[in-house]
């Protein structure tokens, strides 16, 4: 199923007097664009870790969730795009992902919007953290213990329990629980998400409200756990894996999501002829300046080793909580204010879901084979990303013209 007819199902009428009806054909085309953007920023992350320039607090197997492949080169312009996606891209992406949720429960029921998840999260989540995983993840093995390393080796070590990692896939699992969570309220309290959507109701008229709103919400979920669990730290069983400080926060934000995609695409805080889509420069300018004082003040803690005492750490978490809303809102009025239907563009947003579920293989196998090439980092990590978006949009669009993978993906 593409974004497209996933993004017309969200107009469908909703549930409540509090919440605004809306029709299939009111089709947002910057919220469609915005996720695809998203997932493009992911496979640009993933093409620029092994050329990472500077200290990355996080463990061995940490590290290997979105660098798999070290190069020995290295490329300094890194540190941006990696700081920019640390802070905000995957609640983002949860929030993106809750604009949807409330229509479809509403619309389908818990048993059956369940069902919906498990073909659309649960079973790719499968396929792309276990057999995309196991295939991406052997470079970094070749690459620890020479060409000549066996595959039954290998085997035995991915299949330990504690060595399971799956790679850009734990999004969706995650993503899963969160839908889990969502069903089983509504069957107990149907009304909840008319409750949570009041808190966007003049989301279209104030955006700026809705965004202390999310800021408030995200401090109160995250800054608790990170000063105790640390920033950084993931915690995981098997092959469940979320970062320690921010479960709570990304179900935040899936959450107020859902409360703001409850007034469907086109009323509520994405309108394209909201308040959110006309202040687009001064959301762009505040996204910006949070992101050049945030970023490198929680660079400085990491490079000085600060991150884990109580005044930096607090200092760093709390900046972290005010850019990742503020680069959020920034994110999409800019879309909302400029995104136009293109052929292109819809080809690239129908595919890119499929496309984050397969993009992994290409992109440790190609840094993999650069490792002995002569070349500067900067242009090593072009040459990944350009492969991986090729080579699996392509894939993706060919396997999405069988009607059960179109179905899913």
């Amino acid at each position: 199923m593409s974004d497209v007819a996933l993004e017309a199902e969200s107009s469908l009428p909703q549930v409540g007097v509090a919440v605004a009806s809306a029709k299939a054909r009111d089709y947002n085309v910057a919220v469609g664009y915005l996720r695809a953007f998203a997932r493009l920023l992911v496979f640009s992350l993933h093409s620029v870790m092994a050329y990472y320039k500077g200290r990355l607090p996080v463990t061995h197997d940490d590290l290997q969730m979105s660098a798999p492949v070290i190069d020995h080169v290295r490329w300094a312009g890194a540190r941006i795009l990696v700081g920019f996606n640390e802070i905000t891209l995957m609640s983002l992406m949860f929030f993106l992902s809750g604009l949807f949720l409330w229509p479809s429960l509403t619309k389908k029921g818990a048993g059956h919007f369940l069902r919906d998840r498990v073909t659309r999260l649960a079973l790719p989540f499968l396929a792309s953290g276990g057999l995309v995983a196991a295939l991406a993840y052997y470079p970094t093995y070749l690459q620890a213990s020479g060409p000549n390393a066996g595959v039954a080796g290998y085997i035995h070590d991915w299949l330990t329990l504690n060595h399971w990692i799956t790679g850009p896939a734990w999004f969706l699992l995650v993503l899963f629980v969160y839908d889990m969570a969502a069903a089983a309220l509504y069957a107990v309290a149907p009304h909840w998400g008319e409750r949570v959507a009041a808190l966007a109701k003049d989301a279209k008229q104030k955006p700026l409200r809705f965004c202390l709103i999310v800021m408030a919400c995200s401090a109160a979920a995250y800054l608790p756990l990170a000063l105790v669990f640390g920033a950084y730290d993931w915690w995981h069983i098997g092959f469940f894996w979320v970062q320690s400080s921010r479960a709570l926060h990304y179900a935040v934000y899936f959450f107020l999501g859902a409360g703001a995609g409850a007034y469907g695409l086109r009323s509520g805080l994405v309108a394209p002829d909201g308040q959110l889509a006309r202040n687009w420069r001064w959301w762009g300018l505040a996204g910006l300046a949070a992101f050049l004082i945030v970023g490198n003040l929680l660079q400085y803690t990491v490079d000085k080793h600060l991150e884990a005492t109580l005044l930096w750490g607090a200092l760093a978490d709390t900046g972290w909580v005010i850019c990742c809303a503020l680069l959020a809102f920034a994110l999409m009025s800019l879309f909302v204010r400029f995104a136009r239907r293109n052929p292109i563009l819809d080809s690239f947003a129908n595919n890119s879901y499929g496309m984050y579920l397969v993009h992994y293989v290409f992109i440790t196998w190609t840094q993999y084979l650069l490792l002995g090439v002569s070349m500067p980092a900067a242009l090593k990590a072009l040459c990944v990303l350009v492969v991986a978006v090729s080579a699996s949009w392509i894939i993706v669009a060919q396997l999405r013209r069988i009607p059960i993978v179109a179905q899913t993906i």
